[in-house]
């Protein structure tokens, strides 16, 4: 049933998120991270996207490595999941 709550509620964060990237205060760009965070961990291709986006930016990857512990369980299973430094399990 979780899984299914994740889906659903990232699917709208990144729809949301989506259609409010252009307004001035970044709101939209913070729903979408939400929304891919949370579905990654279900979606191979949305795994490959942040995957990707943490391998052109080694900023991002090095701050979520540093604050992994601070996250609920399935941000750090989304996390390890898109390390960019392993190959994609399959």
């Amino acid at each position: 049933m979780l899984p299914i709550v994740h889906q659903l509620v990232g699917s709208v964060f990144v729809v949301t998120g989506a259609i409010l990237t252009p307004t001035p205060v970044p709101i939209g760009l913070i729903l979408l991270t939400i929304g891919l965070a949370l579905l990654a961990p279900y979606m191979p291709p949305v795994q490959r996207l942040v995957r990707a986006i943490r391998r052109r930016w080694p900023n991002i990857d090095r701050s979520l490595r540093r604050n992994r512990d601070r996250f609920p369980p399935v941000i750090r299973a989304t996390i390890d999941k898109t390390c960019p430094q392993t190959p994609p399990a399959e």
